[in-house]
């Protein structure tokens, strides 16, 4: 009975999967035909050659060659006009080049021109200026140049000093040229240096080519006489010989009243204090020097008259001048000989002099440091050194109350130091003879 439902089972079982066999084998594909069928319909299929348009190909190969010719031109055209933008830059920056190479090179040759100008003109002015401004003689000098930089190199003069307790090289001074502690004005269509404005000196100037003199005047001041207070106005005219070399250098005052306390006023005379004669070799060296001083005026009604004169002559051999110093009317104290003792680098080792009367008789002999400055001036007199200079230098000490610092130093016969005084602080201190040390400072 098992068995037979069992083998029911099985037959069932066949016939189902007969039924399912039969379904996919007729039925399926006949559904996926008909909806292939359904959908080509809506498919693109190109036509047949007898539906195209009706342009035959000769043509059509013409017009895409058409087509790509105004392609090519107008790329060709934009690289062209690329190429023009391009070139007309560059000719715009090479235009601008130039202009700026050329407006350079009218600037340095301006810049050129006037340095040279300066530098013919300026040593004359100076050397006139230097010689009014100061009663020592000029014995060198060194001008100026133009550098690489354009500009110019310093005015560099040496003197024959008197006074011997000055810091730094009171027988070689420097004028700089190219930086503010100098002012120069120049006189454009006239092409002359019209005034000078220096730490020696601010002064202004006028010529006279047919006179071959030059007129200095310097800055005004007032000032007080027994009479009252005058405006008084220094004016110089310098003198030239047949060579451009100064002869002769008179020294007026010009004196005005005096209106609102500073203001000048009317003019009241003019006073010649000093004039100065100068003689050359052939070397152009200076060899007489004369300085003739007038007495002072208070009003045009005093008399003019010389009150003395002195004359140095001057010599050298090698880096030693000999100058010789005589008064009118004479003096046997004063008069007498000066002895400079330059090193080759022009630095001043000593000084002697000699009076007529023998009663002077001094030598200085003057210390540097590294830089060339002086820090000690020993005095010896009568062949013993009684006193020294020492001199203290604090420039680049920016809390430094002096920048430089005089002490006075007292030597005795055994040639020993035993006092000190500090001429900025007025403080002295001693030194004990036995052990040699220093007081404090009091």
């Amino acid at each position: 009975m098992i068995q037979k439902k069992q083998v029911m089972k099985r037959q069932k079982f066949f016939y189902k999967a007969l039924v399912i066999i039969f379904f996919t084998t007729f039925f399926i594909p006949a559904i996926f035909a008909q909806d292939s069928s359904d959908t080509n319909r809506h498919l693109y299929r190109p036509q047949h050659s007898k539906l195209n348009d009706t342009l035959s190909t000769q043509e059509t190969q013409v017009q895409q060659i058409s087509i790509n010719q105004d392609s090519i031109d107008a790329r060709m055209k934009f690289v062209r006009d690329s190429i023009e933008a391009r070139m007309q830059f560059i000719r715009d920056s090479i235009a601008v080049r130039e202009a700026f190479v050329r407006d350079s090179i009218q600037r340095r040759e301006r810049i050129i021109d006037s340095l040279n100008f300066l530098k013919a003109a300026l040593p004359g002015l100076l050397e006139a200026s230097l010689r009014t401004v100061s009663e020592e003689m000029l014995i060198e000098t060194i001008n100026p140049q133009i550098t690489e930089d354009l500009s110019l190199t310093n005015y560099v003069y040496i003197t024959l000093p008197f006074d011997f307790i000055r810091p730094f090289t009171p027988w070689k001074s420097t004028l700089n040229l190219s930086n503010k502690p100098i002012t120069i004005l120049v006189d454009t269509e006239k092409k002359k240096i019209t005034s000078i404005q220096s730490p020696v000196f601010h002064f202004s100037y006028d010529y006279n080519a047919r006179s071959k003199t030059l007129r200095i005047v310097e800055k005004s001041t007032i000032v007080s006489k027994p009479t009252g207070k005058f405006y008084k106005v220094p004016v110089d005219t310098v003198f030239y010989d047949t060579r451009g070399r100064i002869s002769k250098i008179k020294r007026y005052q010009e004196f005005y009243q005096v209106k609102n306390n500073y203001q000048k006023g009317a003019f009241l005379f003019t006073h010649l204090t000093q004039a100065r004669q100068f003689e050359y070799n052939s070397a152009n060296r200076l060899i007489q020097y004369q300085l003739i001083n007038f007495c002072d005026r208070s009003n045009a009604q005093d008399p003019k008259k010389v009150c003395n004169i002195i004359t140095y002559q001057i010599s050298s051999q090698g880096s030693t001048y000999i100058v010789t110093r005589k008064n009118n009317p004479s003096n046997e104290y004063s008069d007498g000989d000066f002895i400079y003792e330059f090193q080759a680098d022009k630095s001043l080792s000593s000084v002697a002099f000699t009076n007529v009367k023998k009663t002077e008789n001094w030598k200085t002999y003057i210390e540097l440091n590294e830089e060339g400055n002086v820090v000690n001036y020993i005095y010896e007199n009568q062949g013993a050194i009684r006193n020294s200079l020492l001199i203290n230098y604090y420039l680049d000490n920016p809390n430094a109350k002096y920048k430089v610092e005089t002490i006075s130093c007292a030597f005795e016969d055994d040639g020993v130091s035993y006092y000190q005084k500090n001429n900025m602080t007025g403080k002295s201190r001693s030194r004990d003879k036995m052990t040699l040390e220093w007081s404090p400072w009091r």
